[in-house]
Order: C-alpha cells, then structure tokens, then sequence
C-alpha cells in the first residue's frame, strides 16, 4: 500500500538543485562547488571511494551538515529565501519544513529502542503534523505493511535482524510523505543476507516513482535500479551517466580506476 502523498507545491524544474555548492571542515575543502540535478521520480545513486565526500553531500540535502557557499534547491525549498539567526546559521523553522518533504535513512537504524516498531513509524505524524493517535497508528500499520513488517508492529527493535529494523527506518521516513528520499549507505550495517530485503523495498518505492538520492555501494543495485550514477570522489561530481554508459564505458580516468578496483575483487 502507498503512502499518503501530498499535491506538490512546486513549479516546473528539478525536484532537487544544487548550485556551486562548498563545504569545509576547519581548513579541509570538503565540498568544491558541487552542482547537481534531480528530476521528479528519478533514482540517482552516488558513488566513490571512502572520504570522498559522499555522505557529506546527501546531509547537505537534508542540511544535517551545514555549508559554506552555493544554493540548494529542493522540493520548492531554496536556500536563497531562508533567514539566518545570529550565528549564520539556517533557521530550525526553515530546515523543519525541508524535512518535511525530504526523508532520510542512515546507516545506523537510529530507531527508539524503547519503542515497538510501530511507535517509532507512528511518532513523527503526532508530534509534527498532529495527527491523531489513532491516525498515525492507521499509517504507520500501512507503511509496515508496505515494508513487509505487519507483523511486527509490536517488536522491539532489539528483537528485529538489522534489515528488518532498516525497513523499519524506511517506514518511519515514509510516514511524514516525503517528496523525496535520501538513503546514505542504508545496507552497509547489515549481513549479506538481508541486504536484498532491504534493496527490495528501495525499488517498489522506485515502481512508485518516488524520488530518490542513495549513496551506495552496492554497484549492482545501482546499474539495475537508477536512472543516473554520480561518481563522487577528493569532493568533486567526476562523472554522471545512466547506469549503462558508467559501467560500460565511464569517461574519466579515475572512475575507470574506480570500478577497475571494485569489480576486480
């Protein structure tokens, strides 16, 4: 079963933009004026090699790390029109809007582990939109279905395998209807064997036409799943194609290295 989607509120364009985007840590250039583009409905997976910048740039996105220079645009969002307080920072009430309509789910589940699964899915409808308890409890049974979790709406996360909790993150960032999703390497925490449990549900999301920016190792999922792979790497986007063209014949010589390295072993 879907989720509850909402009408857009944006106009024509990309869902997401990102223009001259840069990021430091102290000295260390992170980011180097990064511009990027996602359609609505497209599967974007990102790519590259440890420290490279990946997991920087989708919290960007999300503004769980903050940056220095450039424009974000993302679902009618645009960092242009946000306040600043008096530290320089983006204002909690705008970023409380962007992450309404954009979803996350992180390596590490981060569920509430004195909560049942149902719990964690349902808590963020009451607490931010004020839905009943009923109507989120309603929502949250919906989105454990989707994710095959019914039943286990009563489960502690403590007794879930690590790709049931991960389903249990997706519901949970499913509940507030995002217009878009970010995962940032949501199988590296977990055993092979529940990594496709976990990559299952990614693409009946895709089926949807849900929009989607994933970091990502797992290279068949991305040549089988994404409409575009971005190769990341020392902060810089080296290389953007469909899935076959990166595969079968990436252009620049460290993307070349790149998979020659990983699917060599």
């Amino acid at each position: 079963m879907t989720s509850h989607p909402r009408e857009p509120r944006r106009g024509p364009g990309p869902t997401v933009e990102v223009t001259g985007l840069n990021k430091w840590f102290g000295d260390h250039h992170v980011l180097h004026g990064i511009d990027f583009t996602v359609e609505q409905g497209e599967v974007v997976v990102i790519v590259g090699p440890s420290g490279g910048g990946k997991s920087t740039f989708i919290r960007t996105l999300n503004f769980l790390e903050g940056f220095q220079d450039g424009r974000i645009q993302i679902c009618g969002h645009d960092t242009d029109t946000f306040r600043k307080n008096r530290h320089g920072e983006f204002r909690e009430r705008d970023l409380v809007q962007v992450r309404r309509d954009v979803g996350m789910v992180f390596q590490q589940f981060n569920l509430f582990p004195h909560r049942t699964a149902l719990e964690n899915v349902a808590m963020a409808p009451v607490c931010v939109e004020g839905l009943s308890q009923d109507a989120a409890r309603e929502r949250g049974l919906e989105l454990l279905t989707r994710v095959g979790l019914r039943d286990k709406a009563e489960a502690y996360p403590s007794r879930l395998s690590g790709g049931q909790q991960q389903r249990v993150a997706i519901a949970r960032a499913l509940a507030m209807n995002p217009r878009v999703m970010l995962f940032d390497e949501p199988t590296s925490a977990l055993d092979p064997e529940m990594v496709t449990e976990v990559l299952d549900v990614i693409r009946s999301l895709r089926a949807d036409g849900m929009t989607m920016v994933l970091v990502s190792h797992e290279l068949g999922f991305a040549r089988a799943a994404s409409d575009r792979v971005v190769f990341i790497d020392a902060g810089v986007i080296v290389e953007d194609q469909p899935p076959d063209g990166f595969f079968d014949s990436p252009k620049n010589e460290r993307t070349q290295l790149f998979l020659s390295r990983i699917l060599s072993h």
